[in-house]
């Protein structure tokens, strides 16, 4: 298909379908960016169990996928993405934010070198237009690969011992950020270690043609690690214990986003992907200026008290209300309820108590605490320690 496909008006399935479709007896789905994907498989508790515990595979294909090529892919990278995603160096990868002219948060995404002239970048959301026009005086050519590739994430302590029985050799001495390119049979493959969930995984990304032969290749190999499928409910659960925020759930997209919802890296915790030092780079001004100013809002870290989920969204500190609750769930890891909130910065401070309202009607106490709320051992070691 070309980038004019109609992904905006009907739900496909995905190159993995006839797999993930077989494997889900809970027969329980989702869609994002137009491609239908699991939301449970059996259970979340198995599920999330078997990513803490062992060993998960899950269907990535949604991300909106962008190949750049150019002599200016670097510089271009620098200025379209807070001075920072230009340095990527060949066999590499690095997380990104994009913002607009005033420094609202566009998406994160990952940048990504596999070898010296093919530049990839992914994200949540699809933004061609946006991506061409910033590349206007630059030599660098962008195309959406997005309907070519597959990607399945490979998450979970035996991850990495997983992936070598499945005939992924060398991935042992990959550290966090690696990027490399291997054969599985015949098929090409390039294998990123990275993992959005707070612990050790891969993201294994092939051309269509070879999806489901890659994918029952890893899975069949594997077959000693008991490799569990898992659904987007139980990712989104292990994204919110790493303390990741979500697109179109923490935030919208600058692109899209009205006045009053519009945040920028800094308001979200992401100030770190951004490099106010170097430039120019498009929104810098803004953020500058917010740094300095102090920003007026800011998304925390949560923990309520109780087991039950509450009824509303909205925080309060004493008599008035602060802030609103854009993520929640219960967290086997930390055996309680977590959550981000977007509140106002003069509420801000570690265990700050709060309130949000429960499903009777009471207050439940909710108070601020550092982000991330889970991070597994594993998550920056290099494998076999990993194992």
């Amino acid at each position: 298909m070309t980038g004019d496909r109609t992904w905006d008006l009907a739900v496909q399935p995905t190159p993995l379908h006839l797999r993930t479709s077989q494997f889900n007896v809970a027969n329980r789905w989702t869609d994002e960016l137009g491609w239908t994907l699991p939301s449970v498989y059996s259970s979340i508790a198995s599920e999330h169990a078997a990513l803490r515990n062992a060993c998960t595979m899950s269907d990535l294909t949604a991300l909106a996928t962008y190949s750049l090529r150019g002599a200016d892919v670097g510089s271009y990278l620098n200025r379209l993405a807070g001075g920072t995603a230009g340095t990527v160096k060949v066999g590499a990868s690095r997380r990104a934010v994009m913002c607009d002219d005033r420094g609202g948060l566009i998406a994160e995404g990952v940048v990504m070198r596999a070898d010296t002239a093919d530049w990839k970048l992914t994200l949540p959301v699809r933004c061609l237009d946006w991506l061409t026009l910033s590349a206007r005086g630059f030599d660098c050519d962008i195309e959406d690969v997005s309907d070519h590739v597959c990607a399945f994430a490979v998450e979970g302590p035996s991850s990495c011992a997983a992936l070598l029985a499945a005939g992924f050799a060398g991935l042992e001495a990959l550290r966090p950020g690696g990027v490399r390119q291997l054969k599985v049979g015949s098929a090409g493959v390039t294998v990123m270690r990275r993992s959005a969930t707070g612990g050790l995984g891969y993201e294994v990304r092939c051309a269509v043609s070879d999806a489901l032969f890659v994918f029952d290749r890893t899975r069949r190999g594997a077959e000693l690690f008991r490799p569990v499928l898992a659904g987007e409910q139980v990712r989104s659960l292990a994204r919110l214990e790493a303390g990741h925020c979500r697109l179109r759930t923490d935030y919208e997209s600058a692109l899209i986003a009205r006045e009053v919802d519009r945040r920028s890296p800094l308001e979200l915790g992401l100030g770190h992907l951004v490099n106010l030092d170097v430039g120019p780079f498009t929104g810098k001004a803004a953020l500058v200026r917010q740094k300095r100013e102090g920003a007026h809002r800011a998304l925390v870290g949560i923990e309520l008290d109780g087991a039950s989920l509450p009824e509303g969204r909205l925080l309060s500190m004493s008599t008035e209300i602060v802030g609103r609750i854009s993520s929640l769930g219960w967290s086997p890891a930390r055996k309680r309820i977590i959550g981000l909130a977007d509140v106002r910065a003069a509420s801000l401070g570690v265990n700050r108590q709060l309130s949000a309202t429960g499903s009777d009607g009471r207050p439940v106490s909710a108070r601020i605490v550092p982000r991330p709320f889970y991070v597994c051992p594993n998550a920056h070691r290099t494998p076999p320690d990993a194992h």
